[in-house]
């Protein structure tokens, strides 16, 4: 019969497990629910995996990380487990396929975007089959108050109450200060969860500074790299264009460079991505875009070319390094500015609530939406031109945009495909009882003959095409299609060339928005409290940087605590890697 140790060994290749593992595992394995922070390389994936092998039932694993979903599903399968993942990765059949290969109980874990949880033919899957297990990874997004704060995660809650049977649920993080942990516990409703904490301490990794100019930023780099030799390595960039200058600068001196972040197309993205993986570059240059769910061990280095948002998204980049274990170094580029750069970025992130009505308002005038009206509608929303037309302020629009969102306002959709789209929101057996008119039976008949995946997903589609099989005109399918959505028969997202905004409630006068003041000013002493830490630990030469970092997390220390290694305890103002080996001794 198998058992935890077994299938460790047999599906994993490991004798044994890393310190907490082996008791999560046993915790969710007898049905208590968990709530695990484990630091980056801690094992999260086996804690889960493992039990999911020996549940009964379907384990389902809630990810915002497409690549990790992609690779642990691939590590999976070669292994031997029926595993699948479901994202906006696949394409329209192969959605439709997974999800029937689902129900028909073909998978014993599946990964899936926080934002499936809600499509039609998954709730259906899932009420179809036993679910033995929900994980939550990345389990901060479900706070507010952590640094990737996710709507969706909200949701999570409800779609476990919808089970026939609540499973043990798990949920998993790399970073989690106590009021994010608070959150989880809530937002998931933990039953009674096992709690465990690995210390965030990570003995081979040396974290240091390094001061210089703006105008230095390029020298110091470069030296840094160059005492690395041939070793892997990641350079953090706040910007794309800063992204494409390193990686341009580091090439110029034949260095095997590539970048990475969100204006490359897909395929430039995953081609670098690979090649860094698989050593044919050796450095990474990139945004924080780059490195959630990605293992590669033998990173070497970590260098942070801007200052980070906070320390929890520090932790997490510079943790990226030494992940087997080997010594390693991260090391933090600042400069007398960067102060001020984090002061800026508070007043950028929350700005006046008269400021964000003067933006709904602003955004309701652009778009000529009438006062009273706009519930449910879908319109093409480029804010670049709208705050040219208006002479806005960019960041401070999209900040804003971003609190109409969590206020329940309206919805903003950027996105790199943008064709149009259908879901049919109705049930199949109702479906013939609400399509009426003549012209709309036509167009959902050619569309249930020639769009397979229509009640499990959106399916992209040509209106062009139906428009021709059904003798209509391209205007006429639309027409059909805005007023079945109307009458929600389907949900119908028009061709775009620019991104979206879906209003999710009426127009009102700016004035009467409703943001309410405690969670805003709760949320705006949150991240001020993040930004002082990062600068504390950036600027302050007076205590180890390790035991700040051990301290914000909750680590509770031994007094006099000192790591020994980092550049404060080795009693240097500014780090030197001149000599590396003795970085790695």
């Amino acid at each position: 019969m198998e058992n935890p140790h077994s299938i460790l060994k047999k599906v994993f290749g490991y004798d044994g497990f890393r310190p907490g593992q082996e008791q999560i595992v046993s915790r969710l394995l007898a049905g208590q629910d968990v709530l695990a922070v484990m630091p980056t390389g801690a094992g999260k994936s086996i804690c889960y995996q493992v039990p999911a092998l020996l549940l009964p039932g379907i384990t389902i694993v809630v990810s915002p990380l497409v690549s990790l979903m992609k690779d642990q599903v691939g590590a999976l399968v070669q292994a031997g487990v029926a595993a699948a993942f479901l994202n906006n990765s696949l394409t329209d059949n192969q959605k439709a396929l997974m999800l029937r290969r689902a129900r028909e109980g073909w998978y014993k874990i599946i990964y899936v975007a926080p934002e499936r949880l809600e499509m039609p033919g998954f709730q259906r899957f899932a009420q179809e089959r036993e679910i033995s297990m929900v994980t939550v990874d990345e389990a901060h997004c479900i706070s507010q108050w952590g640094q990737d704060f996710r709507p969706s995660y909200l949701r999570i809650k409800e779609f476990v109450e919808t089970l026939p049977k609540r499973p043990v649920i798990g949920a998993f993080t790399a970073t989690a200060t106590a009021h994010v942990r608070d959150d989880i516990r809530s937002h998931l409703d933990l039953h009674d969860p096992y709690e465990v904490i690995t210390s965030f301490d990570r003995p081979n990794l040396y974290f240091g500074t390094r001061r210089a100019l703006p105008s230095e930023k390029p020298r110091v780099l470069l030296d840094l790299v160059l005492k690395e030799r041939d070793n892997a390595g990641i350079i953090y960039c706040s910007t794309t264009k800063q992204v494409d200058e390193t990686t341009r600068l580091l090439q110029s001196r034949g260095i095997r460079a590539a970048a990475y972040h969100a204006k490359l197309d897909p395929e430039t993205r995953r081609k670098n991505q690979d090649d860094f993986l698989y050593d044919r570059v050796q450095i990474m240059v990139a945004t924080n875009a780059f490195g959630m769910g990605i293992d590669k061990p033998n990173v070497r280095f970590v260098i942070h070319y801007n200052m980070p948002k906070d320390l929890e998204s520090y932790y997490q980049e510079a943790g990226r390094a030494g992940r087997d274990g080997q010594k390693s170094v991260a090391v933090l580029l600042v400069s007398r500015h960067d102060k001020a750069t984090l002061a800026r970025r508070l007043t950028a992130a929350f700005p006046p609530k008269d400021f964000i009505a003067h933006v709904y308002d602003e955004i309701c005038r652009y778009l000529s939406l009438p006062m009273g009206e706009g519930f449910g509608a879908v319109f093409e929303f480029d804010p670049a031109v709208m705050c040219e037309r208006y002479k806005l302020d960019y960041n401070r629009v999209m900040t804003s945009i971003g609190f109409l969102e969590r206020a329940g306002y309206l919805t903003f959709v950027e996105e790199l495909e943008r064709r149009s789209r259908v879901m049919i929101t109705v049930e199949r057996h109702l479906l013939y009882d609400e399509v009426v008119d003549s012209c709309h039976e036509a167009v959902m008949l050619d569309l249930l003959r020639n769009y397979p995946g229509l009640f499990a997903d959106y399916v992209f589609i040509d209106e062009q095409a139906v428009a021709y099989r059904c003798g209509l005109t391209p205007e006429d399918v639309y027409k059909a299609l805005i007023a079945m959505r109307r009458q929600h028969i389907l949900d119908y997202v028009p061709r775009s060339l620019t991104p979206y905004i879906f209003f999710t409630a009426n127009r009102c006068p700016g004035e009467k928005l409703v943001i309410e003041q405690a969670i805003y000013e709760r949320r705006r002493d949150s991240m001020k409290k993040r930004l002082d830490a990062m600068s504390a630990f950036a600027f302050d030469d007076t205590d180890c940087r390790v035991r700040r970092m051990l301290q914000y997390f909750g680590q509770r220390l031994e007094p006099g605590y000192g790591c020994g290694s980092c550049d404060i305890c080795r009693s240097l103002s500014l780090i030197h890697i001149s000599e590396p080996t003795s970085l790695r001794c």
